[in-house]
């Protein structure tokens, strides 16, 4: 079986993680990602830029490295809980 690439990792850690596997924004601390940076299984990207009725703020972007997310996909269709198996 393959290994979770957060394995050994805190549940909000593995939960950031898998969120920003799927392109979703991290709802977590900054402690969090660092941890994740720091392990290598997610990546800074170039802010995203918005502006509103205060002015223009940037908003940080992360993704997974292809193959971590290649990792991460062989996980995810190994597990006997696969959501995806439960909705055909």
């Amino acid at each position: 079986m393959t290994d979770h690439p957060c394995k050994g990792m805190t549940k909000p850690q593995r939960e950031a993680f898998e969120r920003i596997a799927v392109n979703m924004f991290p709802l977590c601390r900054s402690k969090t990602l660092d941890a994740l940076l720091k392990a290598g299984v997610i990546e800074l990207g170039e802010p995203e830029t918005y502006r509103d009725g205060l002015g223009s703020y940037q908003v940080p972007t992360y993704s997974v490295p292809l193959p971590i997310h290649m990792q991460w996909c062989e996980w995810c269709s190994e597990q006997p809980d696969n959501v995806l198996e439960e909705q055909i």
